[in-house]
């Protein structure tokens, strides 16, 4: 048998140089990032190129807040990084001074939130209130419990978690900030930087880098359902009175079969009786004799 060498070198190198195409742009899907509006317009066809894993703001403080925004970028943000399959958690820059405005932040940052992020975080470095700081996470914490199932994760810079001792064992991980070494505080992502680059993003991004990457990694893989367990008021509250916490629904009847009109969130309803469907769901009936949902996650008392 005759052997063509310069084709079968030829059909080498080609193999080879696919090869290294191939892993060059594996390995540099390395970098996570978080974003915000200050990012501009993301390319993310390029930064999917560089970018693992990315997070992604969606408000910064609350209504009340003088400083109060909902990142005009969060949207697009999300869409471009599920379009072109960069998976990503989302974030809440918070600036609660109270356990029921920690709660109230809460239930506004989920109901904000996309439902493809696969976690949650908790922004804390920011001390407004004169309470204790920890009773502000902690309830934050215990009201985002009780609307998702998905990781809930603790953010703040090192120094202030030292000064104001912030217990977040609780939470599913940790991601710690500080640009001049490695965080004292225990941390799973390190956000170790402020002016990083990425492919597409104009200007300055930061950067983190996994501590504990299977942590870190179990974040990114959590399912991007969100199925949370009802859990349900039982009985009237003292004052006779709820409030939604999100966009829902009055009806004529228990089994919620004929609609009525849709409520904001936000309104106050008086309530006279609990009662429950046919399928055993619990129901609020109001006092023009309607019902809504007796489900935490949409009413409060």
């Amino acid at each position: 048998m005759t052997l063509n060498f310069k084709k079968i070198a030829g059909l080498f190198m080609g193999a080879l140089a696919a090869f290294t195409i191939c892993t060059s742009v594996s390995a540099s899907k390395t970098k996570i990032a978080d974003v915000s509006q200050y990012q501009g317009n993301i390319n993310w066809s390029k930064a999917s190129k560089d970018l693992k894993y990315a997070i992604i703001r969606v408000q910064h403080g609350d209504t009340g807040d003088a400083d109060f925004r909902i990142d005009s970028k969060r949207n697009i943000n999300a869409s471009g990084a599920k379009k072109y399959g960069v998976p990503f958690g989302q974030y809440g820059y918070a600036e609660f001074s109270s356990v029921a405005d920690a709660k109230k932040e809460a239930k506004d940052f989920y109901n904000r939130s996309n439902t493809s992020a696969r976690f949650y975080v908790l922004d804390n470095e920011h001390r407004k209130g004169k309470g204790s700081e920890q009773s502000y996470v902690n309830a934050w914490l215990s009201q985002m419990r009780k609307l998702t199932n998905k990781p809930l994760i603790y953010y703040s810079y090192d120094n202030y978690v030292a000064v104001h001792k912030i217990n977040y064992s609780k939470f599913d991980g940790s991601w710690i900030a500080n640009y001049s070494k490695k965080p004292t505080a225990s941390a799973d992502l390190w956000q170790y930087t402020s002016k990083g680059r990425v492919s597409g993003i104009s200007g300055n991004v930061d950067l983190s880098k996994a501590i504990n990457s299977s942590v870190v990694d179990s974040w990114f893989k959590a399912t991007s359902a969100d199925t949370a367990k009802p859990t349900y008021y039982t009985s009237v509250p003292a004052n006779q009175t709820i409030t939604t916490t999100r966009h829902i629904y009055e009806y004529k009847d228990a089994n919620f079969k004929s609609r009525i009109t849709k409520l904001a969130s936000g309104k106050s309803l008086p309530v006279k009786a609990i009662t429950r469907s046919n399928s055993g769901a619990y129901r609020f009936q109001l006092t023009n004799g309607n019902f809504v949902t007796a489900n935490k996650a949409f009413v409060s008392d």
